[in-house]
């Protein structure tokens, strides 16, 4: 019969092996159980984004923009032959047949601001910016902030399956660094770095204007279809 002698070293490699398998199933053990402290949690420096289902526009809306993105295509013949074609009009908001539009989204973004509660009272909003896109095949858009601007949104006219999603990536730089993996990436949790939509025609989207925002690129051969806004603020006349 053979005699094994295990050596200082193996023999510590092999208690260390057996302590972290233990600490690994009484782990697993909590994560399976019932939470067994009575945690009360402060959800602080939270990110809003507001969805606002408003079919009642798309009627006109989409007319405007096909009405602009047409004078583009016309203006550009190639370019839906660029690679990963993207289709922008000019700035709508001079078109008097999108003033009640422009009014609705003006008094939205005053609204979420002061429900954020800023005072409000003391400031109007102001358009930096109001036009269309349509994102062709592989087409999307990287992340990205609008810089100087205090909201940001999209009311969506066409939304082809499988086509762009938002996505809205978490403002905080130290969190990517200190990231975990997830339990379940399905899940919007408080460990989710970032999280994407289904939008539908007619939703409005508003968001901060600081907080990085994408969109996926679309793998339908139909365009996806929305109007961009940018709004600023600037202290009431006295």
């Amino acid at each position: 019969m053979a005699i094994i002698i295990e050596d200082e070293e193996t023999t510590t490699q092999d208690s260390l092996t057996d302590s972290l398998q233990s600490i690994q199933n009484d782990m697993q053990t909590l994560a399976n159980a019932q939470p067994a402290t009575n945690m009360q949690i402060e959800h602080l420096f939270a990110c809003g984004v507001y969805r606002v289902p408003e079919p009642r526009f798309l009627e006109v809306v989409s007319a405007v923009h096909k009405e602009y993105i047409s004078k583009i295509k016309k203006e550009n013949p190639q370019i839906l032959k660029t690679v990963y074609p993207t289709v922008m009009t000019e700035n709508l908001l001079q078109d008097p047949r999108l003033a009640e539009f422009t009014e609705f989204v003006a008094k939205t973004s005053w609204e979420v601001l002061n429900n954020q509660g800023y005072n409000m009272a003391v400031y109007d909003m102001f358009y930096f910016d109001m036009f269309g896109q349509e994102h062709y095949k592989y087409s999307g858009h990287d992340t990205h902030t609008h810089p100087g601007a205090q909201i940001t949104g999209f009311y969506f006219l066409e939304c082809p399956e499988n086509s762009c999603r938002p996505v809205f990536q978490d403002p905080r730089p130290a969190k990517y660094y200190a990231h975990l993996q997830e339990a379940n990436p399905m899940m919007a949790t408080l460990s989710s770095n970032e999280i994407n939509y289904q939008p539908n025609a007619g939703d409005f989207f508003f968001t901060n204007s600081w907080l990085p925002h994408s969109f996926t690129r679309n793998a339908n051969v139909k365009p996806f279809k929305f109007i961009h806004f940018s709004l600023g603020v600037s202290y009431k006349q006295q």
